[in-house]
């Protein structure tokens, strides 16, 4: 993603801070019903038994953002929105390997 795409709520949520549904929700532009049923397809997996007790990492707040992206910009059925964010996931993981390494090696 280029720098206008970031995604904004990592200014307002950390690392270490969690966000509950309603907060995730007036993140993301989401309604709390597509939520449930996002979290029901696997798209993201909040702490916390209830859903007015859940708790969504800032690692999930970002797979729900990029959920309502992919969702809303290529149109992506919810079913194969999980695969689709962790296929995400995992090339971002690559590249900071790849990022790393070419630290290393320029040293």
């Amino acid at each position: 993603m280029d720098s206008s795409n970031k995604l904004p709520v990592a200014e307002i949520i950390g690392h270490d801070l969690d966000a509950d549904l309603e907060q995730v929700c007036r993140l993301c532009g989401l309604d709390s019903e597509q939520l449930l049923d996002w979290v029901q397809e696997g798209i993201a997996e909040p702490r916390g038994r209830e859903a007015r007790h859940w708790q969504f990492s800032a690692r999930q707040v970002r797979r729900v953002w990029v959920a309502r992206r992919l969702s809303r910009d290529l149109e992506l059925d919810p079913r194969a929105l999980p695969v689709v964010l962790d296929l995400i996931e995992e090339v971002e993981g690559l590249r900071r390997r790849v990022r790393l390494l070419e630290r290393v090696i320029e040293d």
